[in-house]
């Protein structure tokens, strides 16, 4: 039981959970305000645990862990040295690899859609879509850093 005790009263621990549903309920309030209604049913579900949108709760998550570490071990630590090269590499995938796979896919299944609907023969089995991973752009990661931030210093100081 002490372990778990540990565990939820763990600040580092408990600043990624809040960044991370912090960006998130956030994504779901911006999206709700750009689009002004629900779009589909699984609204809520889509907008707390999907990938991609404004901010990113990726980069949110391992600044807050970054900012707490710092925090708690000094500034210049090690720890802190590796919990800072974590956030860049983080939002370089975000940014990059995940962002250009994204429209890759997306590129790929507007192809698939013309055609399976320019089949001559209707027997021909038509292709599946590829799944399509949403990435963030620079601005959605810098508003997950200073979401991040933000959401650390309040763990710690308020």
């Amino acid at each position: 039981m002490d372990y778990l005790k540990a565990f939820i009263s763990n600040r580092v621990i408990l600043c990624a959970f809040f960044s991370w549903f912090f960006a998130q309920f956030l994504k779901m309030i911006i999206e709700l305000t750009r689009k002004r209604r629900l779009k589909r049913r699984d609204f809520i579900m889509r907008t707390l645990f999907g990938t991609g949108g404004m901010p990113s709760s990726h980069s949110a998550s391992v600044a807050s862990v970054a900012v707490a570490i710092g925090i708690e071990c000094g500034f210049d630590s090690p720890i802190f040295a590796l919990a800072f090269l974590q956030v860049f590499l983080v939002v370089r995938d975000a940014t990059g690899v995940r962002l250009s796979s994204g429209l890759q896919a997306s590129a790929i299944n507007d192809i698939l859609r013309r055609i399976n609907a320019n089949k001559d023969n209707p027997d021909q089995k038509s292709i599946k879509p590829v799944k399509e991973v949403n990435g963030h752009t620079p601005v959605q990661c810098f508003v997950g850093l200073v979401v991040g931030i933000f959401v650390a210093l309040c763990v710690y100081f308020i």
